[in-house]
């Protein structure tokens, strides 16, 4: 009977198997990886506000750091962050407070969790001020979406609740589901 294949090959056995069981796992976990990038990009929606940034961007402050700046109102610490440079925000958008509808002016609490310990979750926030009628649509359904967001003007004002809070002007969003 003849199989195609070299009959050496198949005379050793398991390692014959193992050698093909390793190409199908490298094979799998490689489609695997692939359709996991395709999809993640595809999920990822386009950038609303502006296409493009032209500056610097501090990666450096978080949520919580400029939380921690609002809570102790240190305004050296913001002012250090609030020239030239724009910062990226990962987060999740609450239900927006629309101040004006023309021009379209909103303003949305952006929410970061840190674990402390193993039962305990703080929450910090910032709030985003949303300008022009570009983010009207998609503000209409962002309460509760992971997204990121190009932010800059850190300002700290007093919010609703009466906290001081820190506020910024969005240069760009995308939603990262």
């Amino acid at each position: 009977m003849t199989t195609g294949l070299d009959d050496s090959r198949l005379a050793a056995g398991p390692i014959f198997r193992g050698s093909m069981e390793d190409d199908m796992k490298r094979m799998f976990s490689a489609v695997a990886l692939a359709f996991a990038f395709v999809t993640a990009a595809a999920a990822q929606g386009a950038p609303i506000g502006d296409a493009t940034f032209v500056g610097r961007i501090d990666l450096t402050v978080g949520i919580a750091r400029l939380a921690e700046i609002a809570r102790t109102d240190d305004s050296r610490a913001l002012s250090a962050i609030s020239g030239d440079a724009a910062l990226l925000l990962f987060g999740t958008l609450s239900k927006p407070s629309v101040e004006s509808e023309e021009p379209f002016h909103a303003v949305v609490e952006f929410l970061e969790g840190e674990w402390i310990g193993t039962s305990k979750i703080v929450l910090h926030r910032v709030f985003l001020v949303f300008k022009g009628d570009k983010y009207r649509e998609f503000l209409d359904d962002a309460s509760g979406k992971r997204t990121v967001v190009i932010a800059r003007n850190a300002t700290i004002g007093t919010s609703k609740d009466g906290a001081k809070d820190v506020y910024m002007d969005v240069v760009s969003v995308r939603p990262i589901f």
